[in-house]
């Protein structure tokens, strides 16, 4: 161990000690913050995924060029035979230089972590995340070196072992495009993806170690670092002698346990969850849903074998998840796995089950071929069943799942009261049907009207107040009243802006649900927020088309974190919100759930919501736009109220599936089932990129772009010209003549 690291500490100064080092290091931050930072202002968010999605292009020529020195030149000067001379063997000098190798790319990694420390300058910077995707970058860099330095040990010229380096690195990233991947059969395409290196560098990327990647890549490496072995040892050997044919062999079976390593990993458990949250992990509310089930339940999951590249790599987060479950079950858990596009039985269970094969559209060399295939899971207990009937996504899985497994297991749903009125913007009309489907798969959701004579003070857990009403009757609201009086909660979503759906004006109007909220010491105000910092774009018009342009109504506002609501809730985005006055509320009873950045400010009287309209910059400020209202005596019910109309209208769900989650969830804490709130509050969006000054935003920047790659220089420089001085001063014997005569 001690000579790989002598060999390594040497190759690694070598490098340093000339300037190709430098100006390697100088091109790769440089070229890597400028396309950063290219895609991560435009998006807003503060993520490295920008970076992650360029970094294993920019490693096709970065790796290369730092392993194309590494046993080429010794080959190609004779240096090689003069060192394995020496008490060193072929294996330890093969690892020394890959170990240098490996760690100068390490190095170029680390320096690149200016970029996450400058984007926390405008925004909470997950750092668990940031450190599993470097963990999975210094994978690549291993698994990519492992082929430079086999591109070295075969050839004398440089430039040959680069681009004998480039050339397996290509085609690993080609295995893993889509492009590539939609023009090849759907079972060829899931393997190509299994074998090239995006998908599992994806993976990481997120936020997950799985052990499978680090495998993969691992093994990756030690393929090509066997036939680096075998092609040194095969120096000294015969061209056609036994030991030759028997290094061979040797090597062959080495490099093929690697690659049977490789494709095994799939298969493999295991993973280390990083995400904000730990996302990707069951909560302990799944887990003691499933630990207190007292019956078996079955859960059939319908897969077609060849599936489109993008739908088999998520079958295998519903995999992970479906094993996760089946364990936390503790035996009460029954997976089934079953191809209805190869099995005639399973296809007719799938159907009447309800799950019907999808049409995915593959495209061909010449064509363009419609296939059908399966992604679907069905629930069973006793006689019920639920159904997904084809997985979108897996990032509310879990709560589909384990929603649908405990509706299936209890005696009966709570009821909840919904009474939807107008939709407040250009939006109005577009209901909150999404809403209510998502209640109803764990409440008994009745609609209310206004008119409804109902009596409210037992039938319902909670009562979603949803849009505003021009007038609601006295009777309604007396009703209303009375529900409260005995405990009841309510959810108000409603602006104080009547927003004309013909013109761009948004003029006050008298808000009904504000008498309701009296008691709570809260009300919404009748005016229309705007945040000069902290929105959204959207396209305008343009003599050049349609242009994306900020602005300031849809506001981004900042998640608390100050209650089970929205403690896992990053942001959510309000439209022609409305402040909330807690100013007659007692102390201790208000929790703020949603807030504008410092730069917001209010219209109080009529005013125009288009996008070019002129917003005044004094009297800016936090403001408050939604907030949680719990009187210390629980006998008096719960309000949460959100200033804003369209929240959780349809149209705007689709495009902020937060603000439903964010909804759901104030629902379930009204309604007082908390469970369902650690489930469905898994945000897996990255954080909201808000500088306060655009000194800091341009700092971010061009510190990474400029000033780093100008401070390598300048130790670069300073380094060899220090070097260079030594070099030209004359010798001096250590001991002097005189002393070493006597």
């Amino acid at each position: 161990m001690m000579r790989i690291w002598t060999v390594a500490r040497r190759e690694l100064k070598a490098l340093f000690d000339l300037p190709t080092g430098y100006v390697l290091l100088v091109a790769f931050l440089a070229l890597n913050a400028f396309l950063f930072f290219r895609q991560a202002y435009l998006s807003q968010v503060a993520s490295l995924r920008p970076m992650l999605d360029v970094l294993p292009w920019e490693f096709l020529f970065f790796v290369p060029a730092v392993t194309m020195r590494s046993l080429a030149e010794d080959i190609r000067g004779g240096q090689l035979e003069v060192v394995l001379s020496q008490p060193l063997s072929e294996l330890e000098l093969l690892l020394g230089k890959y170990v240098a190798s490996v760690l100068f790319l390490w190095i170029a990694l680390a320096l690149t972590l200016l970029i996450p420390l400058g984007l926390s300058l405008g925004a909470a910077m997950p750092w668990s995340t940031v450190l599993a995707q470097y963990v999975g970058a210094g994978l690549l860099a291993a698994g990519f070196a492992g082929i430079g330095t086999w591109a070295s040990s075969v050839s004398r010229s440089q430039i040959t072992a680069f681009i004998l380096a480039a050339v397996p690195m290509f085609i690993l990233i080609l295995a893993g495009l889509n492009p590539l991947l939609v023009g090849l059969p759907p079972g060829l395409a899931a393997a190509a993806a299994r074998i090239g290196v995006l998908s599992h560098f994806d993976n990481i990327g997120r936020g997950v170690i799985d052990l499978r990647d680090a495998i993969y890549f691992l093994s990756l490496a030690g393929i090509f670092l066997a036939l680096a072995y075998g092609a040194l040892l095969g120096r000294k050997l015969a061209p056609r002698g036994g030991a030759r044919r028997r290094l061979r062999l040797g090597v062959g079976l080495v490099a093929a346990s690697l690659v049977v390593v490789n494709l095994l990993g799939g298969y493999i458990g295991g993973r280390l969850d990083l995400s904000p949250g730990r996302a990707y992990t069951l909560s302990p509310a799944t887990r003691q849903v499933l630990g207190n089930l007292d019956d078996l339940v079955t859960i059939k999951l319908f897969a077609s074998a060849e599936l489109p590249t993008e739908v088999a790599l998520m079958k295998r987060d519903v995999d992970d998840l479906l094993r996760d479950v089946r364990a936390a079950g503790h035996g009460r858990i029954r997976v089934i796995e079953r191809d209805p596009s190869s099995d005639a039985a399973a296809r007719q269970d799938a159907q009447s089950l309800g799950i019907q094969p999808v049409q995915f559209n593959v495209i061909g060399q010449s064509e363009l071929q419609v296939k059908q295939g399966y992604l679907g899971l069905a629930i069973q207990h006793g006689s019920q069943t639920d159904a997904v009937p084809f997985v979108q996504q897996t990032d509310d899985l879990e709560y589909r799942l384990i929603s649908s497994i405990r509706n299936l297991t209890r005696a009966h749903k709570p009821a909840i009261g919904f009474l939807a009125g107008a939709a407040g913007g250009p939006s109005a009309g577009t209901g909150y049907q999404d809403m209510q489907e998502q209640l109803a798969k764990s409440y008994d959701v009745r609609p209310l009207t206004p008119a409804d004579s109902i009596q409210h003070d037992t039938a319902f857990a909670a009562i979603v107040l949803a849009g505003a009403p021009d007038s609601v009757p006295a009777g309604q609201l007396a009703r209303l009243e009375r529900y409260l009086d005995h405990g009841g909660s309510i959810l108000v979503l409603a602006g104080g802006m009547a927003i004309a759906p013909d013109m761009p004006m948004a003029r006050p109007r008298a808000l009904p649900w504000n008498a309701l909220l009296q008691r709570f010491g809260v009300s919404v105000r009748g005016d229309l927020a705007y945040d000069l910092l902290a929105n959204e774009a959207i396209p305008v018009p343009s003599d050049f088309g349609r242009v994306m342009q900020m602005y300031p109504f849809f506001i981004r506002a900042e998640s608390t974190r100050r209650s089970p609501i929205n403690q896992d809730l990053g942001a959510a985005v309000l439209t022609w919100a409305s402040t909330i006055d807690t100013s007659k509320a007692a102390p201790g009873t208000i929790t703020p759930l949603l807030v504008t950045s410092d730069a917001a400010g209010t219209f109080t009287d009529a005013a125009s919501i288009d996008p070019g309209s002129t917003f005044p910059r004094d009297k800016l400020s936090r403001r408050l736009l939604a907030v949680v209202a719990a009187p210390r005596d629980s006998t008096r019910g719960r309000a949460v109220v959100i200033g804003s109309t369209d929240f959780a209208t349809d149209r705007f769900v689709r495009v902020a599936p937060e603000n439903l989650a964010l909804a759901l969830n104030a629902t379930d804490w009204l309604a007082e089932d908390e469970g369902l709130i650690a489930i469905r509050s898994k945000d897996r969006r990255p954080v909201p990129l808000v500088f306060e000054t655009a000194t800091e935003r341009e700092l971010a920047k061009y510190g990474n772009l400029i000033g780093l790659p100008l401070l390598v220089a300048l130790v670069g420089l300073v380094h060899l010209v220090r070097r260079r001085r030594r070099t030209r001063e004359p010798y001096q014997p250590l001991v002097p003549a005189g002393e070493a005569a006597t």
